[in-house]
């Protein structure tokens, strides 16, 4: 069936609402949902093979790509959590994560395995720390504002050479996601009452506690951690790819029907001023619903800047994507952790990730990385199976635990420091 039919049928539905004219404000929001709910049947029929491609595709980069990636972070994560690792690790990086972040020691392992690993790890991680009561709630919105962010794998490997075909440009895609990272969890610190933690350590004796917690320390039964690290794994992956197939479906629709170029030829009219052409507003529309599809659409758009198209790829990279949010929002329902936050922190993740683009490529010694594009469907890699990416995966997790061990190595060799100078 044609879009007529579709924008016909649609029509009728709105006619049908309106005649039956509620009484009451309360009414209407309660139909909304079972009405998008209809449109979207509706669209699935009239579209109905616009809709089993995407899905298939959705489902293809689950599979392939999603699952052996996130699978070893979330079980390493979830064995690390459950025996006490992680919050023993945290007392000696707290003198470093709570002046730079006012979180916890404890924050710096999803930080290490949210930069590494890629959407949405940080989130994951940050939800295990809520329950687990390492953080309290205003620490747990903070960190989850910086942390969930996208990897190495997919900036370098998919963006710069899967796209562009040239590595430079996700070496500095990556620096800029980084530094924009760090940024928005410098200034999310004053985020939140500036009360004393009830995990904070402040004005003790940080080995002591150290060694406190260590030997305290449970043993746990290898069987049971690791049927249940797995089971838990495995139910938040199956989430993850519902998500994913579900906004992949929705986003091809958006297109297929034209809502996505309606709404950027609006946005066009509205803010001339910001010289943004209507094409370009389409793929950041696209990227603000779901991250790949925006990011591929910008890689082969023609007759604009090199450094606008840089700047708007880091911001969807920042923003990530309602599709990342909704992974997000439905891992940490479980707990009282609030979404708004972290939204508001990923909007500024996305500006301030744009805004170092821009300045770093408008630099003399960043001339070299205009690229030739590599037009076509976008692929994360070709030549990668499952398992490349299951042992890229395994390679990450073991390259944040060294960052992490460095890390802890050189505050607790500062702190040693401090106490042979004291005893003197």
């Amino acid at each position: 069936m044609s879009l007529y039919a579709f924008v016909a049928l649609t029509a009728m539905l709105l006619i049908a609402l309106y005649n039956f004219k509620p009484t009451s404000v309360i009414y209407l929001k309660r139909l909304m949902v079972p009405i998008v709910c209809i449109i979207f049947i509706l669209s699935l029929i009239i579209f109905s093979s616009t809709a089993v491609e995407s899905a298939s595709k959705g489902l293809n980069l689950w599979l392939n790509v999603v699952f052996p990636s996130l699978f070893p972070f979330f079980v390493a994560s979830e064995i690390l959590y459950r025996t006490g690792f992680i919050k023993t690790l945290g007392i000696l990086l707290e003198p470093i994560m709570r002046p730079l972040f006012n979180v916890p020691g404890c924050g710096s392992f999803a930080l290490a395995m949210g930069i590494t690993s890629g959407y949405p790890v940080g989130a994951k991680l940050t939800a295990n720390m809520r329950e687990e009561r390492l953080l309290t709630k205003t620490e747990s919105e903070r960190l989850l504002s910086f942390t969930n962010n996208s990897g190495p794998l997919f900036i370098i490997g998919a963006v710069a050479v899967g796209m562009f075909n040239n590595p430079k440009i996700g070496f500095l895609l990556l620096f800029c996601h980084i530094a924009a990272c760090l940024t928005v969890g410098i200034l999310f610190r004053f985020y939140g009452k500036q009360k004393k933690s009830a995990k904070s350590y402040e004005n003790t004796k940080i080995l002591k506690k150290f060694k406190r917690e260590l030997a305290n320390t449970k043993s746990v039964n290898i069987g049971e951690l690791l049927g249940d690290s797995i089971r838990n794994s495995v139910n938040t992956i199956l989430a993850i790819g519902g998500f994913i197939i579900l906004f992949s479906v929705i986003i091809n629709l958006l297109l297929e029907t034209g809502v996505i170029n309606l709404a950027a030829h609006f946005l066009s009219i509205l803010l001339p001023i910001s010289g943004i052409s209507k094409e370009l507003f389409a793929t950041i529309l696209s990227g603000f619903f779901e991250i790949t599809t925006g990011i591929n659409m910008i890689s082969k758009m023609e007759g604009i800047s090199f450094t606008l198209q840089l700047s708007a790829i880091s911001l969807i990279l920042g923003w990530a994507g309602l599709s990342v949010h909704f992974q997000v929002y439905s891992i940490i329902s479980k707990t009282d952790i609030s979404i708004r936050p972290y939204l508001f922190g990923k909007l500024m993740h996305g500006i301030f990730s744009a805004v170092y683009v821009w300045i770093f490529s408008k630099l003399s010694f960043m001339s070299d990385l205009e690229s030739q594009s590599v037009f076509g469907y976008f692929t994360y890699n070709s030549d990668w199976t499952c398992v490349n990416y299951f042992i890229n995966s395994v390679k990450n997790i073991l390259i944040s635990l060294a960052v992490l061990l460095l890390m802890t190595a050189i505050s607790y060799i500062v702190k040693v420091c401090k106490s042979l100078k004291l005893n003197l």
